[in-house]
């Protein structure tokens, strides 16, 4: 698995970095539209439509750790299935600025990304699948060092679908979320792209896992502190990776 970061810009205005949203699904650098692949999601009243949706997920047991904030049913009945090669670069793009004016939007939380596959059940049209089947996850982005997260200041989370991922229709999920180092009070900002996976094939994906109840709040990459403080550690490079191991095909 190669995992591709792009350094841009990290300053942001304060009413534009509030939060931010994964909307756009990037295929060997070619970046679509916003919701053109990616399942849109509900948005809070009162707030400019895509700065509304940008809010986290609070919550373990949330269902809608599964895909976004009531992506399910899909809410765009016009969502396009993206066809991908097995080996291809693909990623996931933050939505563009909300309002004219507003600067672009970063990943600013401090935590990790990480990306699954979850294979179409046979016989099932991928509108109609909610995401609650198996998920195996095939890219992680942790620590950069040992003060700064790979992810912080980019506006996209990018990597390779492995080259023996067996060929079908698949949902492609991202998470990000801030490990928070006050217990219960991580945040997670997620969202799924309707996915045609072609190629030879040949591997078994695994490990398997879930959504939601994936992790629990006491899990130490989820609750990130220091023993007996409610502050992160000055030293972040003993992050461990959340499960399941990534699958490298």
């Amino acid at each position: 698995m190669k995992l591709f970061l792009f350094a841009l810009p990290a300053a942001l205005l304060p009413g534009a970095s509030a939060h931010y949203i994964f909307s756009r699904l990037i295929v060997n650098n070619t970046v679509s539209t916003d919701f053109q692949y990616i399942r849109d999601v509900s948005a809070l009243d009162g707030n400019p439509p895509m700065f509304a949706k940008a809010f986290p997920i609070y919550n373990l047991s949330n269902p809608d750790l599964k895909c976004g904030k009531s992506a399910f049913p899909v809410r765009n009945p016009s969502i396009e299935t993206a066809t991908v090669l097995a080996g291809d670069d693909v990623g996931f793009h933050l939505s563009g600025p909300y309002s004219e004016g507003d600067i672009q939007p970063e990943i600013f939380h401090e935590g990790p990304g990480q990306v699954f596959l979850s294979k179409l059940p046979v016989g099932m049209d991928i509108m109609d699948y909610d995401g609650s089947g198996d998920f195996f996850k095939i890219a992680y982005a942790g620590p950069a060092n040992s003060t700064t997260w790979s992810l912080y200041g980019q506006t996209s989370m990018n990597f390779t679908i492995p080259a023996t991922t067996p060929p079908g229709k698949y949902l492609l999920r991202i998470e990000q979320f801030f490990a928070s180092s006050n217990k219960g009070q991580s945040q997670w900002y997620v969202s799924c792209a309707h996915v045609d996976i072609v190629g030879s094939g040949g591997g078994t994906p695994g490990p398997f896992i879930r959504f939601p109840n994936a992790y629990k709040d006491e899990d130490p990459n989820i609750w990130f502190h220091e023993e007996g403080t409610n502050r992160f550690p000055k030293d972040i490079s003993g992050y461990l990776m959340p499960k399941p191991d990534v699958w490298q095909g």
